[in-house]
């Protein structure tokens, strides 16, 4: 009988291990390619295959046997952290990181991804956060660097570079460049926060959900691989607002559960860290309204615990000299960084929008098709990144809040807020209200599209919250029924407002898709219906988020091709002259550190375009920017704005001197521009692009 048994569950692993095999492989041939037969049949990767097949095979066999499932899920959860520990180790070990620099393999470097694709649409990430992170080791990780703009540049409070100083506390997964190759810091930068992050939403999901281990999971993995972070990883500090934001509430909850003062001083000292590290994300838009929500966390943490709470003194001591050493910390930065800061505010971009209601409705389904969304074969006509969210299953987080609430009648103070403030942000994200509402609420400060970000947060905690507490709801057939309806209106509306997006076989997917989960939700009150739910969500997550970055390893693609090779030795030889970089990625040089004018200008160099310009065109150039750049004999030097973030220099080559100018890389023959005030002398071609060295008469 026992042996029946165990060939029954050895049976059940093993099919499930190949349909989810060939499912996996099925979703990483179509990121990868158009997915026809022929495409599948030439990207189809046996050896991939049968390590997923192994794998899922030993993972499906311990699920099956209840005895084996509880000693492994048991052994997980009791060393998490060690394990955690050990999976960051052995990947900056092997230099695995989710970068897209393979969009920088611009001369066909020998490389290979792991996984997936890297995303041209990311190129904040490769082109300006990864770059301006590797042209720091050529200058000892200074706060200032004159790499970026050929200017002193502000290293550490816009794009949160690793610097030699106290203030990197602040930013701990920087901690790695300071100490490892790039290759190594890369690894770390990425593993780092994708571990802690998902170790701290776990742990979230246990507070607000008063400890159910599947409903923590499900939201650690909803959020972790949710596609707003997985499209937004590693720029803008959204995960680390959501690592800081959410370890905040935890370290207050532990605060006040623990008698241990050596524990209390522990957690105030992490608490500091937190609040410095979301404070200096410099991002407003997400900020402001993430600041509501973990807000509202620490108050609820506050109520909850105020009656059993014992402090005396020592505690009013510990206050006072963490807020002196926060204080001191931020001191220093400010006093660093505030010219930075003033500069900022007065640009025209980001420095001077100010927003107020208008919000698109089509954000309510986005969730929908982000499933589709790192396939390269769709034509999706949106912009993935800007049109990421968390998934939320909208309006099932309203409904399900709502019979908890009202129809179960379940007192719960943190549901009700949650709802209170959902629909708050929804009045903010769609009506315009009043100057002197947005002015005291900083409504103003919030982007539109980054502030539905955040409702889709909420309504995410408002979703796991709510099932948390949710008990049996009858006429299980009726909602089966509902859930249906609902399933088709959402995908229909979501039709309406994208126009042609969606195939039929799109449609007829996320209708059954939806359809599915939305009646196991309605289910979840049973450990079963949690189980099933939990299973939706690793589905439509690895979908929807796990591939959207590639997985990659090393950096060669960016420091081993014979451009660099040569750029290096030029700078080497001239250190402190000036470059300017024309059609090629604007930062590629900084990584061996050319000076570069046209680098991405993360603050405006008002002083070096005023020599050229006399500030006639400063709403131009007065921005946040990527700095194309062109050359010409013929007129006057001109800017042309193409967009909020870019515009063009097209230079007159005679104000090349105005501005120091000593070499440029461009792919075309700029010799023939040579005249009687500058003379372009070729001094390299060691690809399709040509170093010239400029001597002024």
């Amino acid at each position: 009988m026992n042996l029946n048994i165990r060939n029954q569950k050895n049976f059940l692993a093993v099919i499930s291990a190949i349909l989810t095999s060939l499912y996996v492989e099925i979703y990483i041939i179509a990121v990868q390619t158009e997915l026809t037969f022929i495409d599948f049949y030439n990207s189809f990767s046996l050896n991939k295959f049968i390590l997923i097949l192994i794998l899922l095979f030993i993972i499906f066999r311990i699920l099956y046997d209840k005895n084996l499932r509880k000693k492994a899920l048991d052994f997980i959860y009791k060393y998490r952290y060690w394990l955690s520990l050990a999976i960051i180790v052995i990947c900056v070990v092997f230099q695995i990181h989710g970068s897209s620099i393979n969009e920088l393999n611009l001369f066909s470097v020998k490389h290979e991804l792991i996984f997936g694709i890297s995303r041209n649409v990311r190129s904040d990430e490769y082109i300006v956060n990864t770059l301006f992170a590797f042209s720091q080791y050529q200058n000892n990780f200074t706060y200032f660097s004159d790499i970026i703009r050929a200017a002193p540049t502000d290293m550490f409070i816009i794009y949160g570079q690793a610097v030699w100083d106290i203030a990197v506390i602040f930013r701990p997964f920087n901690i790695g460049y300071l100490f490892l190759n790039p290759a190594m810091g890369l690894s770390f930068f990425w593993v780092s926060r994708f571990v802690v992050l998902t170790l701290i939403s776990f742990e979230m999901g246990m507070l607000i959900t008063n400890k159910n281990k599947i409903l923590s999971l499900s939201y650690a993995i909803l959020v972790i691989l949710s596609p707003l972070v997985q499209w937004w990883f590693a720029i803008n500090g959204l995960v680390e607002q959501l690592i800081f934001g959410q370890l905040g509430v935890l370290l207050i909850n532990f605060y006040m559960n623990t008698t241990d003062y050596r524990k209390r001083i522990l957690s105030a000292l992490l608490m500091i860290i937190c609040a410095g590290g979301f404070a200096i994300v410099f991002y407003p838009s997400w900020q402001i309204p993430f600041a509501y929500v973990f807000a509202l966390l620490a108050f609820w943490i506050f109520l909850k615990n105020r009656n059993n709470f014992s402090y005396d003194k020592k505690d009013l001591l510990i206050i006072i000299i963490s807020f002196a050493i926060f204080g001191l910390i931020m001191y220093h930065i400010l006093n660093n960084s505030m010219d930075t800061i003033k500069i900022i505010m007065n640009t025209a971009y980001p420095g001077g929008e100010k927003f107020n209601g208008d919000g698109d409705w089509s954000f309510l389904f986005d969730y929908l098709a982000s499933i589709f969304f790192p396939l390269t074969n769709m034509n999706i006509p949106l912009n993935t990144v800007e049109n990421s969210v968390f998934i939320d299953f909208f309006p099932i987080p309203i409904i399900i809040s709502f019979i908890v609430l009202a129809v179960q009648k379940t007192k719960d103070k943190l549901l009700a807020g949650l709802l209170a403030l959902y629909l708050i942000f929804i009045v903010f994200y769609f009506i315009q209200l009043p100057d002197p509402i947005i002015s005291i609420t900083l409504r103003d400060h919030m982007k539109t599209s980054r502030l539905f970000s955040v409702v889709t947060f909420i309504s995410l905690l408002m979703l796991i919250r709510a099932l948390a507490s949710l008990k049996e709801i009858k006429y299980k057939k009726l909602l089966v029924i509902f859930s249906i309806i609902l399933s088709m209106t959402a995908v229909y509306l979501s039709t309406f407002f994208y126009d042609l997006y969606y195939q039929e076989w799109m449609m007829l997917a996320l209708v059954i898709l939806y359809a599915v989960t939305f009646s196991i939700i309605f289910m979840a009150h049973s450990r079963k219906g949690k189980t099933m739910f939990l299973i939706c969500v690793i589905f439509i997550s690895f979908t929807a988020g796990a591939l959207v970055n590639p997985v990659d390893n090393g950096t060669d693609v960016v420091f081993k091709n014979d451009l660099i090779y040569e750029v290096e030795s030029i700078v080497h030889q001239d250190p402190n002259a000036k470059w300017l970089v024309q059609d090629m990625p604007i930062n590629y040089l900084t990584v061996v550190g050319a000076k570069t004018v046209n680098s991405v200008n993360v603050y405006p160099n008002l002083d070096e375009w005023h020599i050229i310009d006399n500030g006639e065109n400063e709403d131009v150039y007065n921005r946040y920017a990527h700095i194309m750049v062109n050359f010409q004999n013929e007129t006057n030097t001109t800017f042309n704005l193409t967009s909020q973030d870019s515009f063009v220099v097209n230079f007159n080559v005679n104000d090349l001197e105005k501005l120091n100018i000593s070499y440029i890389l461009s792919p075309n023959d700029l010799e023939k521009l040579s005249n009687e005030n500058v003379t372009f002398e070729k001094i390299s071609e060691p690809s399709i692009y040509k170093i010239y060295h400029l001597k002024y008469q």
